[in-house]
C-alpha cells in the first residue's frame, strides 16, 4: 500500500510541475502568426510564425537577404534597419554595427528574433535576388576557412 501511494503523489507532483511549466511557456514563449512590414509596402508585407529568426522568415518568403556565415552573426552581410518590433540589439550584433547605426536601427537579421509584429527596410535590389537549382562542380579547400566552390548554373 505503501508503494501505491508513493507512486500516486509521485505522478500527481510530476504533473503539477508539467502544468506549471506549460503556463510559462504560454506566457512567456511567442506564439501565433507575426506580420512583418517590409518598405511600408502591403504588398511586401509577410506572416511568419513567431519563433524564429528574421533572416529565415525573409528567406521562407522569398525575399533572400546575403548572408555569408548562414545565419551565424559572423560577417555581417545581413543587415537590415528594422524600424519596430526588433527589441533590443545583441552582444553579437556590437561587433558589425556602430552604436549610431543602431540607434537608427540597424540589425543583423540573423541575429533578430521574430516575437512580435515588426517594421523593416530593405535595400530594393533584395528583391531581385533569386533561388537557383545549381550542380556542383568542385568544392575545393584553397586554404583554411577558404573554399573554392564552381557551380553549373541551370541554361536559360
Amino acid at each position: 500500500m505503501d508503494i501505491i501511494i508513493g507512486v500516486v503523489m509521485f505522478t500527481l507532483i510530476i504533473l503539477a510541475l508539467v502544468l506549471v511549466i506549460l503556463f510559462a511557456k504560454s506566457k512567456l514563449v511567442p506564439s501565433g502568426d507575426i506580420t512583418i512590414s517590409v518598405n511600408g509596402d502591403p504588398e511586401k508585407a509577410i506572416k511568419t510564425a513567431a519563433g524564429g529568426k528574421l533572416l529565415g522568415a525573409l528567406a521562407a518568403n522569398g525575399i533572400f537577404v546575403s548572408s555569408a556565415c548562414g545565419g551565424g552573426g559572423s560577417c555581417g552581410q545581413c543587415r537590415v534597419k528594422v524600424k519596430a518590433g526588433g527589441g533590443d540589439i545583441l552582444p553579437t550584433e556590437l561587433d558589425h554595427i556602430t552604436k549610431g547605426e543602431a540607434r537608427e536601427g540597424e540589425r543583423l537579421a540573423c541575429q533578430v528574433n521574430v516575437k512580435s509584429d515588426m517594421d523593416i527596410e530593405l535595400p530594393e535590389e533584395i528583391f531581385g535576388v533569386k533561388k537557383w537549382e545549381c550542380t556542383v562542380i568542385s568544392n575545393d579547400n584553397q586554404a583554411t576557412f577558404i573554399k573554392e566552390l564552381k557551380l553549373q548554373i541551370p541554361d536559360g
